[in-house]
């Protein structure tokens, strides 16, 4: 009898999928500060889509939670960080951005003009899909600073 029984949870465990749980930017806003960031402030930018803003050691970076529903909790997530260059980047630049993305499996970097023809944005951001087996926790947090990392070693290595 309890053969069969274990049996059952086991097949039932099996068929039914991990899953997800989205999150309120309220808790996205408290996995940040225990994972050590500060300076945590959270913005909602409509009904669906709400922004935290957070300084980690050197760096500021957002994370905007989007497809949020009537509870107010949030389906996916994009971590992302940008830094102002004077000037406009030159074709290298560009270059040496998308060998980043070709050769760095997580993450995106992007070079973009910041409307003011003379300064241009140049960032990495990460998405998240919640709703899908993944959960909203300080490992993604470390996982983008290791991007950033990455794409700063990655620009500044000599040719």
């Amino acid at each position: 009898m309890i053969r069969i029984l274990l049996c059952g949870v086991v097949a039932v465990s099996i068929a039914v999928p991990a899953f997800a749980w989205p999150i309120a930017p309220e808790n996205a806003g408290k996995v940040l500060t225990n994972a050590g960031s500060e300076e945590v402030e959270v913005t909602w930018l409509g009904d669906d889509v709400a922004r935290l803003d957070a300084k980690k050691g050197e760096y500021y970076y957002s994370v905007r939670l989007m497809n949020c529903d009537d509870s107010r909790t949030c389906s996916s997530a994009m971590f992302f960080s940008t830094f102002t260059m004077d000037g406009t980047p030159d074709f290298s630049m560009y270059e040496r951005t998308n060998l980043y993305n070709d050769s760095y499996p997580f993450g995106r970097a992007f070079i973009l003009p910041s409307g003011d023809d003379e300064t241009y944005a140049v960032g990495v951001d990460y998405g998240i899909d919640l709703q899908n087996e993944h959960n909203f926790d300080e490992e993604d947090l470390n996982l983008f600073e290791e991007i950033i990392i990455s794409y700063t070693s990655h620009m500044s290595e000599e040719d």
